[in-house]
């Protein structure tokens, strides 16, 4: 039996090493820009910013874009009437469910206002979120939409969605909740 060793030709074999390592280096830096790509890049938060999160902190300026047309900002709110703001995911059960709550409870909503808040990057899932929930034509949620600006960044706390914050009628934050509160912790807030 005649075994042969092959010869290794050395700089053949650097060569094509060095293509491995630079197309491994391209791969890793592109997976690193599309990972960055979805997220938004927001400077560490003031100190203003982080005051909106505590209890008796102003609602912070919005502008909602409808994703059933239009828009609406804090000037639109109703004054002298609380507020219940949720920060949602349209994707999410937890926020399913909360939305089901909601509806049994519509006839509650005599002088709280609803706003629906999701980030901009989910506008793509709202039309099927409010289809598949089925409040298209339902007036109390009539302000759902996404917020391109700061809202979601000064308020969320990075814990289970959906997040609700409930506001006076001086628009001061009351207390907020997470997906994690049962739906009768936040019943007793709406008027």
């Amino acid at each position: 039996m005649d075994v042969r060793l092959r010869s290794i030709n050395l700089p053949e074999t650097l060569v094509m090493m060095r293509s491995l390592l630079a197309l491994f280096t391209c791969t890793l830096l592109s997976l690193n820009i599309l990972a960055q790509e979805g997220k938004p890049q927001f400077p560490a938060p003031t100190k203003e910013q982080l005051m909106y999160r505590k209890k008796g902190a102003p609602i912070p300026p919005f502008v909602l874009e409808k994703t059933m047309g239009g828009t609406f900002t804090n000037t639109n709110l109703k004054p002298g009437e609380p507020v219940m703001l949720m920060i949602f995911h349209p994707l999410c059960d937890h926020c399913n469910y909360v939305i089901d709550s909601l509806k049994k409870y519509e006839s509650s909503f005599k002088n709280t206002q609803l706003l629906l808040v999701a980030e901009d990057r989910n506008k793509d899932y709202m039309k099927d979120f409010i289809e598949k929930t089925g409040i298209r034509d339902n007036v109390l949620f009539k302000n759902i939409g996404t917020e391109k600006g700061n809202l979601i960044w000064y308020l969320y706390t990075y814990e289970i969605l959906p997040q609700v914050n409930f506001y006076d009628k001086n628009y001061k934050l009351v207390q907020s909740f997470t997906g994690k509160a049962p739906f009768d912790s936040l019943k007793m807030f709406i008027q």
